[in-house]
C-alpha cells in the first residue's frame, strides 16, 4: 500500500474538526444552557451529567474490544467513522432539544437520555479516530506530521466553537436570537460540519499498521488491560490534566464573565487564549521531531499556573485588558500540555504493542475517550454542585439576577484550583513519563522486527529490556 499523501492526512485531520469542536461547545455552554436557558438547577443538572458516565464506564471499554476485533475489507476502523459520522447529527439535535418539563425528575430523565445517546456515537467515533491515528501509518515522522495536522485543525475548530458559541449565546441571553434559531444553528449548522470530514475520512483514508489474525476475548482482563501499562497510566495523568483543566474553565468562564468582572467578553478571553494556542502551534511542530515531548509537555506549567491565579484574584472593578493579558500569559504556559497528550498516544500504542505483543489500539483509545467523557462530566458535576452549595441562582432565557458573594468566590476558587491541582500533578507526572524521540523511533525498529519474525541481537535485547523495565 502507498505511503500517505498529504491529500489523505488533511482529509484525516479534518475528522477532529468535531473532536475540537464538539467537546468545547459542550464545556463551553451546555451547562450553562441546562441552567440559564432550560432554567434547571446547577446540581440537578451537574449530577444527572455524572449519572450518565457510570453508562460510559460500561460501553467505552467494550466498544474498545469490539472495534479491536472488527475485521472488514474496509479495515477495523472505517466502517465506524463512515456509520458512526452519519448519526453524529441525529445525537447532537437531541443533545440540545431545548425541550422543557415541571417535574425534576422529568428533567433529569430527559438530561440523561439524550446524553446517553450522544455519548455512546461519541464514543464510538472518537475511539475508532483516535485508533486510527495510530495505524495510518507506521512511519515516526509521519506519524507525528499527521498527528500535528489533526491537531492544528481541532485548535482551529476549537477556537472557532468556543467564539462563535458563546457570541451566540450572548445574543440569546440578551433577545437577540430566538431559542429555535439558536437550536437550528447548532444542529444543523455546527452538526453538519462536525459530520461530514468524518464520514469523508472514513471513505477516504486506510490504515496501514499491520493488524495480526487473533482476536481478544470480550472479558475483564482485556478491558483493564492497558491500566496494567506503566506508561499509558502516566499518560492518562497527562491527558487529565489538560481535558479537566480546560473543561473546569471552560463551564464557569461565562459565569465569570457576567457575574465576577461585569464587563468582559468570556469570548474575548477564551478567543485569547486560543489564539496564544494556534500561535505556539508552529514552535511545537518545529521541536517535536527532535526534544522529548514530555519535556515540551511540562516546560510551561508553572507560568500557567501563576496566570490562572492572577485570573482568578483579579479585582471585579478592574479593567477588561488586564484579565485578557493574564488570559494569554496562562496559554503560554499551557501550550504544551493543551498539544501534546494524543501526540504521544501512537507511542504509547507502540510500548503496548512491544509489551503485549497485540496492537489493542481500540481499548487504548477506549480508556482515552472514556477518560475524556468522564472527565467533562466530573468537571460539570463538581461546578454544578460547588455553585449549588454556594448558593447559585438559575434562570431562564431573558432573566437577569444577582449572584451571592459565595458563588461568585466559588467560581474564583475553581480557576485558582483547577489549575494549581491539575497542572502541579501534571508537571510531577511528565518529568517521570521519558519519552524521547530516539527511544520512540527505537521501539518502532523493533516493533517491525518482531512483526517480520527477526530476532533482536544481545545489545538489542538489553535495550529493549531496559526501555520495558521504565514502561511497564
Amino acid at each position: 500500500m502507498k505511503e500517505i499523501t498529504a491529500r489523505e492526512r488533511h482529509l484525516f485531520a479534518a475528522a477532529d474538526i468535531w473532536g475540537g469542536g464538539g467537546q468545547t461547545i459542550i464545556s463551553v455552554l451546555y451547562l450553562v444552557f441546562l441552567t440559564n436557558v432550560l432554567g434547571v438547577g446547577a446540581g440537578l443538572a451537574g449530577t444527572s451529567l455524572l449519572v450518565v458516565k457510570i453508562w460510559d464506564a460500561v460501553i467505552d471499554p467494550v466498544i474498545g474490544v469490539i472495534e479491536d476485533n472488527t475485521r472488514t475489507r474496509w479495515g477495523r476502523r472505517r466502517p465506524y467513522l463512515m456509520f458512526g459520522g452519519a448519526a453524529l447529527i441525529a445525537a447532537i439535535a437531541v443533545l440540545w432539544l431545548p425541550a422543557r418539563f415541571d417535574s425534576s425528575l422529568a428533567k433529569a430523565l430527559f438530561i440523561i437520555a439524550t446524553n446517553i445517546f450522544y455519548s455512546t456515537t461519541a464514543s464510538v467515533l472518537a475511539i475508532a479516530y483516535s485508533s486510527m491515528s495510530s495505524e495510518i501509518t507506521g512511519d515516526f515522522r509521519l506519524c507525528n506530521k499527521v498527528n500535528l495536522t489533526r491537531l492544528l485543525y481541532s485548535m482551529a475548530s476549537t477556537a472557532i466553537c468556543t467564539l462563535l458559541p458563546t457570541s451566540l449565546f450572548g445574543m440569546l441571553a440578551d433577545g437577540r436570537l430566538s431559542v429555535g434559531a439558536f437550536y437550528s444553528i447548532v444542529v444543523f449548522g455546527f452538526g453538519s460540519v462536525f459530520a461530514i470530514p468524518i464520514i469523508l475520512a472514513g471513505i477516504f483514508c486506510r490504515e496501514r499498521v499491520p493488524v495480526g489474525e487473533t482476536k481478544s476475548k470480550l472479558e475483564i482482563g482485556a478491558l483493564v488491560r492497558p491500566y496494567r501499562l506503566k506508561a499509558f497510566r502516566r499518560l492518562i495523568a497527562l491527558y487529565i490534566t489538560q481535558t479537566v483543566t480546560m473543561d473546569t474553565v471552560s463551564s464557569v468562564i461565562i459565569y465569570y464573565g457576567l457575574h465576577v468582572v461585569p464587563g468582559i467578553s468570556s469570548t474575548v478571553f477564551l478567543g485569547t487564549f486560543l489564539a496564544v494556542q494556534l500561535l505556539m502551534f508552529p514552535v511545537i511542530n518545529k521541536l517535536i521531531n527532535t526534544v522529548s515531548k514530555t519535556k515540551l509537555f511540562r516546560f510551561g506549567l508553572p507560568l500557567s499556573i501563576a496566570g490562572a491565579i492572577g485570573v482568578g484574584i483579579y479585582p471585579s472593578g478592574g479593567p477588561a485588558i488586564g484579565v485578557y493579558l493574564l488570559a494569554g500569559i496562562t496559554a503560554l504556559g499551557f501550550a504544551g500540555a493543551m498539544t501534546l497528550s494524543w501526540i504521544m498516544y501512537p507511542d504509547i500504542v507502540d510500548i503496548g504493542e512491544l509489551v503485549t505483543g497485540e496492537r489493542n489500539s481500540g481499548t487504548y483509545s477506549a480508556a482515552m475517550a472514556f477518560i475524556r467523557q468522564v472527565s467533562s462530566a466530573f468537571a460539570i458535576f463538581a461546578v454544578g454542585n460547588i455553585l449549588a452549595v454556594t448558593g447559585f441562582v438559575s434562570s431562564e432565557a431573558g432573566e437577569s439576577v444577582v449572584q451571592p458573594a459565595g458563588a461568585i468566590l466559588a467560581i474564583r476558587l475553581i480557576i485558582i484550583f483547577a489549575f494549581v491541582i491539575l497542572c502541579s500533578n501534571g508537571w510531577r507526572v511528565a518529568g517521570k513519563l521519558k519519552l524521547s524521540p530516539e527511544k520512540a523511533k527505537q521501539v518502532k525498529v523493533f516493533l517491525e522486527k518482531a512483526r517480520s519474525g527477526i530476532s533482536l541481537d544481545s545489545n538489542e535485547m538489553i535495550e529493549r529490556d531496559a526501555m520495558l523495565a521504565e514502561w511497564k
